[in-house]
């Protein structure tokens, strides 16, 4: 566990929230001190006043004159009136439409000033778990102020749909155990609680207070459920938090409650009865309940499914002594099956994180790999910046502390690299690969591959998602300027087709010449033509292909979520059709256009090693790039996902000597050999170019422009609906 005070800066301070703790981005744990709530408190309010219209401004002013009234002007008691200042302004804020993020912050601030802090860190411990007193006048003012907030002055009030009893149905439907209450217990797990011992607290990462693991074992429907109650000091005597989660043995799905009300942590007597997913006063005359589904969205314990991802949704530690077992033989003496069949599928918020897709194995490190996969350890959840709890406090608490088993932290360097290579990029990304192989991989390093042939574009193991692409040779009498991130003078290539891989099809987009002898670009699905129009034809599991809206060509939409879109475009003094590819929203991170991790100069191949960093000599670079690089990524007969005349197959589209080394002429023995391009035009390609702003775009713009003398080729590179420049006028420049 690592604390210390927030950091200063205009950053948020608060990263995120998990099980009443508070997290930096970097994942050190944060002390919470009246100066920290105090700080936080003042960023919070700086935001969200900046969101108030005249009007909500005057009645906030009115609203704080009557909430501060004989309250004192500092200390802890000031910091609870405080949150109910920040509690309007959040439910006076267009934040609150679509920010649960932050209504759970602010919850979880609540609820820690529910006891003593010091005044800084550097100051006295008033002791842990000690609960917090306001004066009788103050605590009378204080319920007043809440009881009216809860009526709707004010007050912040979430969505309620599948939440209580409601949700504890849909658990039942899908399959999920439904626990018992809370402190029912049975030595056995059947009939309630079995405690399985405490976690040591020097392998808990986070709070470190006792943290005692429950299990109950459902034998219909078949699974299991976890409970963690964290006790608020080592007495033992008050539970301050006690999350469960419940998975099904059959359908992979799980359930997730805690003790929470409307958003509100509670704490309760060691040893109290509290029901599951709604009130029930014969268990708990208090009416006090765990809340699950909806009801937890902005709820005090953060978003669950931020640290608990992955393939199970238990975070487990393999050898850690729980007294009477290792954590490990409950699954291997105890039976209780901490894996599904599938990847573990959460019902939880729709604005949470959903568990759907799992880290692809080629990029987990070889230190992982061998325990982090399906039914071993299980396999990473798909890393991005959307898992900042699991990034920035379960990675690195594992790989800390207790990974790998029997040397725990030897791997932080190995470790700490993956971690910074996903954790910080957005998980569904953009990339493209422009008619002349311009490639913006995933992480936005853009690059030139000019090889000639069919390559995989992207891929993504865990999902079946794949696109590839043809490139063809373009030949020259003259060696094109060098690209800015290889530093190679290199001949070109275009890309002329594209095929994907969608669920069970195969779906090509490539030219094919007519009867008449004109070429014409064409859809199949599955080998077969098909007409390409607006209306979606249906390839299973929400995927689609049609005519795309803006520029005509194909628009496929992936289950993944995945969103390619082929743009023909005619080059008519050479008379071909070349394609630009755009990928976007795509959770896939593996190809030619796949990340570049730090320290390598391109993507990783296929089985996740390595080209290392850029070479010196020009000459070695070539031969990395065009043949070690090309080579790991072009498709062979049994990959290809093209179409083909018969007698043909990808060897057909395939020089292996192309761009030829440099110095050496750029000639191509692939058919059909269209005579070279002579003369280079760089006047036409600013002239033609100028309308385009982007400093990457303008590049790729000009040089494409240059090499083949066609101003056209600047279509390209406007956004949807722009037109080229026409050299001979002057232009409005796109913004």
């Amino acid at each position: 566990m690592w604390t210390g005070p927030a950091r200063a800066g205009a950053d948020e301070p608060i990263a995120y929230i998990g099980h009443g703790a508070f997290f930096e981005a970097s994942g050190r744990q944060i002390t919470p001190t009246q100066q920290f709530v105090a700080e936080a408190q003042a960023w919070y309010r700086t935001d969200l006043s900046r969101r108030l219209d005249e009007a909500k401004t005057f009645d906030f002013a009115l609203f704080e004159r009557d909430l501060f009234d004989g309250v004192p002007p500092q200390g802890q008691a000031r910091l609870a009136f405080e949150q109910r200042a920040l509690e309007w302004l959040y439910a006076n804020s267009e934040r609150r439409k679509n920010d649960d993020r932050t209504l759970g912050k602010l919850r979880a601030l609540d609820f820690a000033l529910t006891f003593e802090m010091r005044e800084r860190l550097d100051t006295k411990d008033v002791g842990q778990g000690v609960p917090f007193v306001l004066p009788p006048p103050l605590a009378k003012k204080l319920a007043a102020v809440r009881a009216r907030q809860a009526q709707g002055e004010g007050g912040v009030k979430t969505a309620t749909l599948n939440s209580g009893v409601a949700y504890t149905n849909e658990c039942i439907a899908a399959g999920v155990p439904i626990p018992p209450s809370i402190g029912v217990m049975d030595p056995a797990g059947l009939a309630g609680w079995k405690s399985q011992g405490f976690i040591p607290q020097a392998l808990q990462f986070i709070v470190g207070t006792p943290a005692e693991l429950r299990t109950y074992r459902s034998t219909s429907p078949l699974g299991m459920c976890y409970a963690l109650p964290r006790y608020s000091n080592n007495a033992m005597t008050t539970v301050a938090l006690d999350g469960v989660i419940c998975l099904s043995e059959v359908t992979s799905k799980v359930c997730i409650w805690d003790n929470q009300m409307s958003g509100t942590t509670f704490s309760f007597a060691a040893g109290a009865q509290i029901p599951i997913g709604a009130p029930n006063l014969s268990v708990d005359p208090l009416g006090r309940y765990q809340a699950g589904g909806n009801e937890l969205l902005g709820g005090q314990g953060g978003i669950c499914t931020d640290c608990h991802a992955g393939e199970n949704p238990f975070i487990t530690h393999p050898k850690a002594n729980l007294g009477a077992y290792l954590w490990e033989n409950l699954w291997q003496v105890q039976s209780l099956p901490t894996f599904a069949p599938n990847r573990y599928d959460p019902l939880v918020p729709a604005s949470w994180p959903q568990n759907q897709f799992s880290q692809t194995f080629a990029s987990v490190p070889g230190v992982c790999s061998g325990c982090h996969v399906k039914f071993s350890a299980g396999r990473f959840p798909h890393l991005s910046n959307q898992l900042p709890g699991y990034c920035g406090t379960i990675l690195p608490g594992g790989y800390n502390t207790t990974m790998p088993p029997g040397v725990p932290g030897t791997q932080v360097a190995a470790a700490s690299a993956f971690r910074n290579a996903y954790c910080y990029a957005p998980p569904d990304n953009t990339t493209a690969d422009a008619g002349d192989p311009h490639i913006t991989t995933t992480n936005g390093i853009s690059y030139d591959f000019q090889a000639a042939g069919e390559f995989v574009v992207l891929t993504n193991d865990d999902t079946g998602f794949e696109v590839q692409s043809r490139q063809s040779p373009v030949q020259t009498t003259f060696i094109p300027p060098p690209n800015p991130y290889t530093g190679l003078q290199s001949c070109v290539a275009l890309n002329t087709a594209v095929a994907a891989r969608v669920n069970t099809h195969r779906v090509t987009y490539q030219p094919t010449r007519t009867s008449s002898g004109k070429e014409e670009m064409q859809l199949r699905i599955d080998g077969r033509v098909t007409a390409l129009t607006a209306t979606p034809i249906p390839l299973g599991g929400g995927a689609y292909v049609a005519l795309a809206a803006a520029g005509g060509g194909m628009h496929v939409v992936f289950s993944d979520g995945s969103d390619l879109v082929a743009t023909p475009r005619f080059w008519t003094s050479q008379g071909y059709w070349y394609i630009d590819i755009d990928i976007t929203n795509t959770p896939a991170r593996e190809g030619i256009a796949g990340h570049v991790l730090a320290g390598d100069w391109l993507p990783r191949a296929p089985d996740g090693s390595s080209f290392g960093p850029m070479p010196g000599p020009l000459a070695t670079r070539h031969v990395v790039l065009n043949q070690t690089f090309a080579d790991a990524w072009r498709v062979t007969s049994a990959t290809s996902l093209f179409d083909y005349a018969a007698g043909t197959s990808t060897a057909n589209f395939t020089d292996r000597n192309w761009p030829t080394p440099p110095g050496q002429p750029c000639r191509t023995q692939l058919p059909p050999v269209r005579p070279p391009l002579t003369t280079m035009q760089p006047q036409l390609a600013e002239l033609a170019c100028r309308a385009v702003e982007n400093e990457t775009k303008h590049a790729h713009c000009v040089f494409d422009v240059t090499v083949t003398g066609d101003a056209d080729f600047a279509r390209g590179y406007l956004p949807a609906g722009g037109t080229a420049a026409d050299p001979a006028q002057p232009v409005a420049k796109e913004r």
